[in-house]
C-alpha cells in the first residue's frame, strides 16, 4: 500500500506500507515559482526485499504521475537508470560529484 505522509503545495511525501511495516518512501519538490525548471524528483527507496513488487512503481505514480520531472541518480545503480527510462527518463548528459556522500557521482535524467 503506498499512502500519502504529506502533501503541500510545496513539496510530496510518500511512503510504502506492507503488512504495517514501513518499506519505502519517495518523495518530490516542485519547480521553483517564476521559473520554467521541471519538479524535482528527489528520492524513491524501498528495502532491497520489496523491490521489483510493484511498489516503486506506485510510488512514482503517486509521487509525480505522468508530469515532466528530473531526478539525479547514482551513475553505478544501472537497476534504478533501467526504472526511470522504462518509466520515460532519459539521461541529460549531465553529471555531478556529491562530496558528501563520499564522492559518488550522480547522472541527471528527465522526461
Amino acid at each position: 500500500m503506498v499512502a500519502n505522509s504529506h502533501r503541500t503545495h510545496a513539496d510530496r511525501h510518500w511512503v510504502a506500507v506492507h503488512k504495517g511495516r514501513l518499506v519505502g518512501f519517495a518523495g518530490s519538490v516542485p519547480p521553483a515559482p517564476g521559473t520554467s525548471s521541471l519538479a524535482e524528483l528527489w528520492g524513491i527507496y524501498l528495502l532491497s526485499a520489496y523491490q521489483g513488487s510493484g511498489l516503486g512503481q506506485q510510488l512514482l505514480e503517486a509521487t509525480i504521475g505522468t508530469e515532466s520531472a528530473t531526478l539525479w541518480v547514482a551513475r553505478d545503480n544501472t537497476r534504478a537508470q533501467a526504472f526511470y527510462r522504462r518509466n520515460g527518463f532519459a539521461a541529460s548528459g549531465r553529471e555531478k560529484i556529491l562530496d558528501d556522500w563520499e564522492g559518488m557521482t550522480v547522472i541527471q535524467m528527465v522526461r
